[in-house]
């Protein structure tokens, strides 16, 4: 299309009417990334999550795709948002902003926030130059402001920051742990993380610490030994798509469907795998139900 030869009108009424499709095929493609998510299709294809199937299937950059779901979430428990999104009162980057907001309340409150709070919130920054709107949620944080220190630096009474850099090694194995304490701590923090390790090292190398104590904790978990074997043999990933997070023990044949806990009938799956085989062998509704 040769845009040279149209008026100044033309071409502004039409960039105007482009700026309203795209916004319109934006709100399709959250949706779209919404039931994908919901019906776990990313893990059929071989990806580990929903950003993974965003980032190399899609095509997106890692920045691009958080924002997308962090749209697609909000968008999810709060609808009215859309209406918002499609008029170009709010958009990617004004949800980013206001997505890191809640994440942070819900980390230093200990609960989300409601409903009508996060409604709010996204009230105030619509419209605002995304500037102005990180300083509004700013000023509505109750969670302690953080500084960008060179290596350690005191934020608040109870809070440290800490910056180092470490070789490429380090990021799959903190990912792994990560994946391990999965379960147990679903939303672990590389700080949270960091402490578990600093309890851990100080037990295990404390020379004041008892012999005992020292010795590794043993997990009572029933018919051990055949999941142990199930791990080894998977190589301690996914048998799907080959993730490290969130690892569980899957019945190939659903126990549902009299499937036997037998070696022969068990694999590692990781969690959204797992969840995805389920709804394949049970159905998606039932599956939601379970």
């Amino acid at each position: 299309m040769n845009l040279t030869r149209i008026t100044d009108s033309n071409l502004i009424a039409n960039t105007e009417t482009l700026a309203r499709e795209e916004r319109g095929l934006l709100t399709k493609v959250l949706h779209h990334l919404r039931e994908i998510e919901r019906r776990r299709l990313y893990s059929s294809l071989g990806y580990k999550s929903l950003f993974d199937f965003a980032t190399r299937k899609l095509g997106y950059s890692e920045d691009q795709a958080y924002r997308r779901i962090a749209a697609m979430r909000l968008l999810s428990e709060l609808p009215e948002v859309e209406a918002s999104v499609q008029s170009g009162a709010l958009s990617l980057s004004h949800i980013s902003v206001a997505y890191q907001h809640f994440q942070r309340e819900r980390k230093h409150g200990g609960q989300a926030l409601s409903a009508e709070a996060k409604a709010s919130v996204l009230e105030k920054i619509a419209n605002r130059p995304i500037r102005e709107a990180e300083q509004i949620t700013l000023s509505l944080s109750t969670a302690p402001v953080t500084l960008s220190p060179d290596q350690i630096k005191i934020v608040a009474d109870d809070r440290v920051e800490f910056r180092f850099q470490a070789n490429s090694r380090v990021r799959g194995k903190v990912e792994h742990l990560k994946g391990l304490l999965a379960h147990k701590h679903p939303s672990l923090t590389l700080g949270e993380l960091f402490e578990i390790l600093c309890e851990i090292g100080i037990k295990q190398f404390n020379p004041a610490t008892p012999w005992t104590s020292r010795k590794r904790r043993v997990i009572k978990i029933s018919k051990a030994q055949m999941r142990r074997a199930v791990f080894k043999r998977a190589g301690n990933q996914c048998e799907r798509c080959g993730s490290t997070y969130a690892l569980e023990v899957d019945h190939i044949k659903p126990q549902a469907k009299g499937g036997a806990t037998t070696l022969e009938n068990l694999r590692v799956l990781c969690r959204s795998c797992n969840q995805r085989h389920a709804i394949s062998e049970l159905g998606l509704e039932k599956w939601i139900n379970i």
